[in-house]
This record gives structure tokens, C-alpha cells and sequence, in this order.
């Protein structure tokens, strides 16, 4: 195939066609980092099937760790369809290069929760360790930021900081649970707050217990995930079919040859569009409906609302 400048200015139209859906994607999902917003019930499920959570999984950090994918999806698609001549099938190679643990890796997102979770139970038996007669919440909370586990390191660094500015402390716990964003984790953050109202001895035993149950969280939780492994195991294995007949047919010139014309494309576009919402609809069923949290800032900001109304 002859490189010409038409080859070159429609593969940068493509380029412009795929920066274009990404910009739109990060616009719709919220690109700024805001670890405190509380985002609603189909935000949440929306950026699960995506594939971006929050926490340490947050759009910048997905972003420095996608950075050198896209730049090899990008080198792929220039060389599918420079040796091709399929536009539609640089297009879907990019895609499908910068989506490959989308693709191959459904289960990353209920696995990071657990390890987080698990972070957080850890933390938590730390925490009544160091919290001791005579030493304050907060300053065991300090101390325990020697020998947070690394899940939760960046949360529990931010907590200190904030306390060490002079927030009060419902507010800093308050903004911590909304960056762990589990209902569970508000849990740990309920009894750091009645603690505040109620500086009575036992903390660090009722910690423990806590600590306690947040274990048996993980235990069932990743029993679950055991269970739903083998499904997503043989999708695995059929989408690495899918694609390797996908890139098995770029070589074969009389089976394709169809799909080099306009109409060919177009039903390229149908397939891979039909092969996306496969995949989107197993992901929807794979995912589990989040337990309602009760220290949300949305639920704050009614509870006060329904105040305001009945005083």
C-alpha cells in the first residue's frame, strides 16, 4: 500500500476521532481528582463498569498508568490501517489495545474494594494497639501513620494533615469516610465520632471488636469473588478468542476483502459496537449493588434538611 498524504490526514482524522470519545468519556465520568464528593448511585455504577473507582484509583492516577498503553494503542492503529486499509479497523485496534484490562480483567475492581477493605481492618487493629490510657484519639491516629498498610496510606496521610491544620475532628473523619467511600469503612468512622461526643475508656477494646468484624467482612467478601471467578474466567478466554480472530483476519485477504468497502465498515463498526455491549451488560451483571452508606454528604445534607423542616 502506497503511504500518500490522503493515507496520513485519515489516520490523523481517526487520531482526532478517538482523542475526541476520550475526552468525552473523562467529561461524563469527572476528570479532577475530588476525593470528597460523594457521587450518586448510577455514578458510581457507571464508573465500576468503566473501570475507574476511587481512592488510589482515581482518573489522574488511571491516567499515568494508562499513558503508555494509549501511546502503544496509538502505534498500533497508525500500522492496522497503513497495511490494512481498514479505517474502522485502526480505530477498533486502538480501542481494544487501550482497553486491555477492561477487557481481560473484570474482577479488578470488587478485588481492589476487598483489598482496601482489608486495609482498613488492619489499620483499625492498629489503631486500639496504639490507643492507650493517657494518649488522645488523634494523636494515636498520628502514630499510627508509621505503620498504615500502603491501601490506605494516602487516606489516613491526608486525615493527619487535616488535623494538623486545625479541622475539627467530626469534620476530618467525616471527609475521610467520604474518600473510602464503603459503607462498611463508615462504620470505623461512626465510632471515631461518637468518641469525640463521648470520651469514655473502652475505645481501644470496642476498636478491636470492630477490627474484628471488618475481618470477617473481607472472609465473606472475597468468598464471594472465589464463586464468581470461574465465569469470569471463561469470559476471559472468550474474549482472547474474539481477538485473536480479530487479528487472525487482518492476514487473510479474500475473507476480508468485504470488509474494505464503505458498507463493510460500517457492519465492522456494528460488530465491534455489538461486541462492546456484550461485554458492557456481562460487566452490569457482575456487578454488585454497593450497600447504602450513612455518612455520605448527601445524606448529611438531607438528615439537616429534614431538621430544618420539622423545627
Amino acid at each position: 500500500m502506497i503511504l500518500d498524504r490522503n493515507a496520513l490526514l485519515a489516520a490523523a482524522a481517526a487520531v482526532a476521532v478517538v482523542a475526541g470519545l476520550f475526552l468525552a468519556a473523562a467529561g461524563l465520568l469527572g476528570w479532577a481528582d475530588r476525593p470528597a464528593r460523594r457521587r450518586s448511585r448510577a455514578g458510581q455504577r457507571l464508573r465500576a463498569v468503566v473501570g475507574i473507582g476511587g481512592g488510589n484509583n482515581g482518573p489522574a492516577q488511571w491516567w499515568a498508568r494508562a499513558s503508555t498503553r494509549f501511546t502503544a494503542a496509538f502505534v498500533a492503529a497508525l500500522l492496522v490501517w497503513l497495511f490494512t486499509g481498514w479505517p474502522m479497523g485502526g480505530l477498533a485496534t486502538a480501542l481494544a489495545v487501550s482497553a486491555l484490562p477492561w477487557l481481560l480483567n473484570s474482577g479488578a475492581g470488587a478485588a481492589r474494594d476487598i483489598s482496601r477493605l482489608e486495609a482498613v481492618e488492619e489499620w483499625v487493629r492498629r489503631l486500639s494497639d496504639i490507643h492507650t490510657v493517657g494518649v488522645s484519639l488523634e494523636q494515636s491516629i498520628q502514630r499510627s501513620l508509621q505503620t498504615v498498610p500502603t491501601g490506605i496510606k494516602e487516606e489516613v496521610t491526608r486525615l493527619v494533615s487535616r488535623m494538623s491544620a486545625g479541622w475539627l475532628p467530626q469534620d476530618a473523619y467525616r471527609v475521610f469516610a467520604d474518600e473510602l467511600n464503603d459503607a462498611t469503612a463508615d462504620e470505623v468512622v461512626a465510632l471515631l465520632i461518637l468518641h469525640i461526643e463521648d470520651r469514655g475508656a473502652g475505645l481501644s477494646h470496642a476498636l478491636n471488636d470492630l477490627a474484628s468484624g471488618l475481618a470477617q467482612e473481607v472472609l465473606a467478601r472475597r468468598e464471594i469473588e472465589a464463586d464468581r471467578q470461574k465465569p469470569r474466567t471463561n469470559d476471559r478466554w472468550v474474549t482472547i478468542f474474539c481477538l485473536m480472530i480479530f487479528g487472525l483476519s487482518m492476514l487473510s485477504g479474500a475473507y476480508t476483502e468485504p470488509y474494505t468497502t464503505f458498507t463493510g465498515q460500517i457492519v465492522l463498526i456494528g460488530l465491534g459496537v455489538a461486541f462492546v455491549a456484550v461485554k458492557i451488560w456481562m460487566r452490569r451483571m457482575a456487578l454488585i449493588e454497593p450497600t447504602p452508606r450513612f455518612l455520605s454528604a448527601a445524606d448529611r445534607a438531607g438528615s439537616e434538611s429534614a431538621l430544618q423542616e420539622t423545627s
